[in-house]
C-alpha cells in the first residue's frame, strides 16, 4: 500500500502543477508574478502612487528567496507593468509602481482567476475547498519542520 500510495500523492502533486500552469496560462503571467503585480498594483491608489513591497513577507507567503522575488520584479518591469525609482529622501529604498499597463493586467488576471475560482469552487464545493485548504496547510507546516 505504500508504494501505490506514494504514486498517488506524487500524481496529485503534478496534478497541482498542472492546474497552477491552466491558472498561469489563463491570467496571461506566472502565479507569483500575479501575486506580486497584485501585492503593488492593489495598494497604489492616487493619493499614494507607490509602495515599497514588503519583500520578507512576499518571501514567506510566496515561498521564495529574496533572488527570486528580484527576477521576478525585473520581469515585471520588462513587461511594463511596474517602474521602480530610488526614493530621493532614502536612497538605500526602491519605490515600486503599477505602471497603468500593470494595473490592467493586474485587473484582467484578476478578473480571469475570480471566473476559474468561481467555477472550481461550485464543482468542487466549499466544504471540499476547506478541507483541502485544511490539509495542505497542514502538509505545508510538516514539510517546514523537515526544511529547517
Amino acid at each position: 500500500m505504500s508504494d501505490e500510495l506514494r504514486e498517488q500523492f506524487f500524481t496529485s502533486i503534478l496534478h497541482f502543477r498542472k492546474l497552477e500552469a491552466a491558472l498561469s496560462s489563463e491570467c496571461e503571467m506566472q502565479m507569483n508574478e500575479m501575486a506580486i503585480l497584485h501585492s503593488i498594483a492593489g495598494t497604489c491608489c492616487r493619493e499614494c502612487p507607490c509602495m515599497n513591497l514588503d519583500v520578507p513577507k512576499m518571501q514567506k507567503k510566496l515561498h521564495i528567496s529574496k533572488p527570486a522575488i528580484s527576477y521576478i520584479l525585473n520581469t515585471l518591469e520588462k513587461k511594463n507593468y511596474i517602474t521602480r525609482e530610488i526614493d530621493p529622501k532614502d536612497r538605500r529604498k526602491v519605490s515600486i509602481s503599477a505602471t497603468p499597463e500593470g494595473k490592467t493586467a493586474a485587473e484582467e488576471s484578476m478578473k480571469r482567476y475570480d471566473e476559474l475560482w468561481s467555477e472550481i469552487l461550485m464543482q468542487f464545493g466549499e466544504e471540499n475547498m476547506k478541507e483541502l485548504i485544511r490539509l495542505i496547510q497542514e502538509l505545508d507546516c510538516l514539510y517546514e519542520t523537515f526544511s529547517r
